[in-house]
């Protein structure tokens, strides 16, 4: 399984939006949609990140995403990266 990186993240949310916020913007007031969320929610869950919208709409930044998904991976033997 490839590592995943706060970059990769980032990377991954940008694909869904027009302009490029800061790590800790609320991306809803970018124009990150559910369906968005949706999947990326689908996408991290094919690599063994289990986390749902609602946590995930808790976390609605860059920042808070990451930290979500380094807790997940603290849980199992996912493969997380600090750098990009």
């Amino acid at each position: 399984m490839a590592a995943l990186s706060k970059e990769a993240v980032r990377r991954q949310v940008l694909a869904f939006l027009d302009e490029e916020p800061e790590d800790g913007d609320n991306l809803m007031d970018f124009g990150l949609s559910s369906i968005d969320a949706m999947q990326l929610i689908a996408a991290w869950k094919e690599v063994g990140f289990d986390v749902s919208f609602v946590e995930l709409a808790r976390r609605p930044t860059i920042d808070g995403m990451w930290e979500l998904l380094r807790a997940r991976a603290s849980a199992g033997p996912k493969r997380l990266t600090n750098g990009s």
